[in-house]
């Protein structure tokens, strides 16, 4: 055995992350709703920036909608009542003739709902910590199931119809029975097994079930108090004299910008060296953070750009006309690295003449067909717009659908349509199947 102590140099390579850098990688992953989150902390924290706010009424944002080109960001859709769910139910009870005692177990069965309207709360729970009786218990729930939105209250699906039936004071045992029996046919489009239960045609069990579909199973997301999210696109695609142009989406609520206060307390002889020093880090780190909302901007406009050349047809001839794209052939061609470039698609918009679209959208998974390569989203547009036109009383099945794509130079595998489907919410073909 041959033990030696030797000295040995070796070369490795490391990268190593700066604070700014980090910084840049974080600002570019964010969205523009965190971006401005973000903003604000940091002009809390650092005297040198400064926000100056913009008035302006005209200021648009987005819902995310594959159909409007242009959604205005209006006073009339922004506005939103205060009330909520709960506080409407109670301003409801406000108005029944009952005493204390009843308001009080009313109040605390409220707010054992959940947002849909259901309750989710035990009753023996409710009674024990109320002190109450069955009876007390009952009588309060049926106060509240009276109320508006109706249905609300109840502590199954079934309850919730059968609550919207009774107010609307619809008198009929089949369609109360198919409530309470046979939802769950329902759900599975077994037309057949309801119709040949109660001994009717497929017309009159069509007409229950559409009657059923007519109550909300939902009632409390009517008084939902949860805020509509707009969405900013970060860059905005018009054709103008026949040419695309893309550019930055620039309608910030507000300018950015370094305090020329501190600067000129930097530049006097007299400030002492400390409150120079504290200046200096906090204006150095104002100039980076402007430095990186910047570079922000930049690798966002870059990354578009590429994908207007990349999708030219898409833009011209519509949907069906998205081409694969991969996130390392753009890095690539911008000289970056695949994760800067993920970084700079996350939760980032582009407003199109087709309306608004995630950055995202335009990169898929690729399908090999007969006459070149196509991607995932095309295809899934594709088998939508076929269940789309399809004969309802005859639905495509997924092998169908294959063989459909087939013809169309597309090979794909009727397990892949039938995940494309899923991943699109659209039913079976079982499920989608119309009797009449």
């Amino acid at each position: 055995m041959n033990l030696s102590n030797r000295l040995e140099l070796t070369q490795t390579q490391k990268l190593m992350m700066t604070a700014q850098l980090k910084q840049s990688l974080e600002i570019l992953n964010m969205s523009s709703l965190e971006l401005e989150q973000e903003i604000k902390r940091k002009v809390e924290e650092n005297p040198m920036l400064e926000i100056e706010n913009r008035e302006n009424i005209n200021h648009k944002s987005y819902k995310l909608n594959h159909n409007n080109l242009d959604n205005d960001l209006t006073w009339e859709n922004t506005i939103k009542s205060e009330y909520n769910l709960y506080d409407y139910i109670k301003f409801q009870l406000g108005t029944l003739n009952i005493n204390k005692k009843e308001r009080k177990v009313c109040e605390y069965i409220v707010d054992c709902l959940d947002k849909d309207g259901y309750l989710i709360c035990d009753e023996k729970v409710i009674m024990k910590e109320l002190n109450i009786s069955e009876k007390t218990f009952n009588d309060s729930l049926k106060y509240i199931q009276q109320l508006e939105p109706s249905g609300i209250g109840a502590r199954n699906l079934s309850e919730c119809l059968l609550i919207q039936m009774d107010n609307k004071n619809i008198k009929d045992d089949i369609l109360k029975s198919i409530i309470l029996n046979d939802l769950v046919l329902i759900g599975e489009n077994k037309i057949k097994l309801i119709s040949k239960k109660y001994n009717m045609n497929l017309e009159e069990c069509v007409k229950y079930i559409e009657k059923i579909k007519l109550f909300n199973p939902k009632p409390g997301r009517l008084y939902s108090d949860e805020k509509s999210i707009y969405i900013q696109p970060d860059v905005i695609i018009k054709k103008i004299n026949d040419e695309f142009i893309v550019h930055i989406n620039d309608n910030e609520n507000f300018n950015l910008y370094v305090n020329n206060y501190y600067k000129d307390i930097l530049n006097n002889s007299s400030t002492d060296k400390h409150t120079k020093e504290f200046i200096k880090n906090k204006l150095n780190y104002a100039l980076t953070l402007l430095k990186n909302i910047d570079n922000r901007k930049n690798t966002i406009l870059k990354i578009a750009q590429i994908i207007l050349k990349e999708q030219v047809e898409f833009f011209n001839k519509g949907l069906n006309y998205i081409k694969p794209m991969k996130i390392k052939d753009i890095a690539y061609n911008l000289g970056y690295h695949e994760s800067t470039i993920s970084r700079g698609i996350s939760n980032k918009y582009m407003l199109t003449p087709y309306g608004l679209f995630e950055f995202k959208y335009f990169f898929s998974s690729t399908i090999e067909g007969k006459e070149e390569e196509t991607s995932s989203t095309k295809i899934k547009s594709m088998i939508k717009e076929l269940i789309n036109s399809e004969n309802k009383l005859k639905p495509l099945s997924d092998d169908k659908i294959c063989k459909l794509l087939d013809k169309e130079g597309i090979k794909v595998a009727r397990r892949t349509v039938a995940k494309y489907r899923e991943e699109m919410n659209i039913l079976s073909s079982s499920k989608r199947k119309q009797f009449l």
